[in-house]
């Protein structure tokens, strides 16, 4: 059976998330001291590959949320999430509610 798009969306976004976790406890770890560091597009789509930079501040203040996401430029799904902000380098999208917004939560690796 096929999953609906918005849990599919959600999915993949979680695995994106759970990905830049891991770089950035990495990059804690072995005390990476970069203003910018490089984390993957978390949007829905798995097969993007695109990078986004952003300071460890900026990415904890978007884990701040579990229902945010960083996407680059055009790649935010209109149909079940609003960008809530723009920056020069990236988007950040929040899940509206629904089937997406209750499995980021319950996916959410720091709760």
């Amino acid at each position: 059976m096929t999953q609906p798009r918005e849990e599919r969306i959600a999915r993949n976004e979680v695995l994106f998330r759970e990905i830049n976790e891991r770089l950035k406890e990495m990059q804690e770890t072995f005390n990476v001291l970069t203003d910018r560091s490089e984390f993957v597009c978390e949007c829905g789509n798995v097969e993007c590959t695109e990078r986004i930079k952003m300071s460890l501040p900026e990415y904890e203040h978007l884990r701040g949320d579990p229902t945010t996401f960083a996407v680059v430029p055009g790649h935010q799904a209109e149909d079940v999430e609003d960008v809530v902000e723009t920056t020069p380098a990236h988007l950040i999208v929040r899940k509206r509610g629904g089937e997406a917004a209750r499995i980021v939560r319950l996916e959410d690796p720091r709760t």
